[in-house]
């Protein structure tokens, strides 16, 4: 027999089971910040000069991993934030290998040029000596 404390009984368990449900996917918020100051230390490292498209990518990705989790999609939220922070690391290193790598480039056109200019300076060994020469000893 079905009484009305049963129904109410029976209503308070699918109420407590949805709140359980709900709450058992919290939003990726740590996982948010993370990708948000991946991102940001390659915008320092200058990504967007040596790394554009990479960059863009991982704006776009964080972008969606916060409207992801503005609809409350938890699982969405944290598998963007996640590629957002992975993309955001690919361009600051990318971005920081192109750096060295310009200035890899940069010192070896600098040691060319002291080799110019000391190959300049240096007297050439077939040109007379303008010197006098050291007096024979007799």
């Amino acid at each position: 027999m079905i009484t009305l404390s049963g129904i109410r009984n029976a209503i308070w368990c699918c109420v407590a089971f949805g709140i359980v449900a709900c709450a058992a996917t919290p939003m990726p918020s740590d996982k948010l910040a993370v990708a948000k100051s991946s991102v940001e230390r390659a915008e320092q490292a200058q990504a967007a000069q040596f790394a554009q498209v990479e960059l863009t990518t991982a704006r776009n990705k964080l972008a969606a991993a916060q409207a992801a989790a503005d609809k409350r999609d938890a699982d969405v939220a944290a598998r963007m934030a996640d590629q957002a922070e992975v993309d955001a690391q690919l361009a600051e290193f990318t971005a920081r290998a192109r750096q060295q790598e310009q200035l890899a480039t940069e010192m070896d056109a600098s040691l060319e040029d002291l080799r110019h200019e000391a190959q300049r300076n240096s007297p050439s060994p077939n040109a007379p000596s303008t010197q006098n020469p050291p007096p024979q000893p007799q």
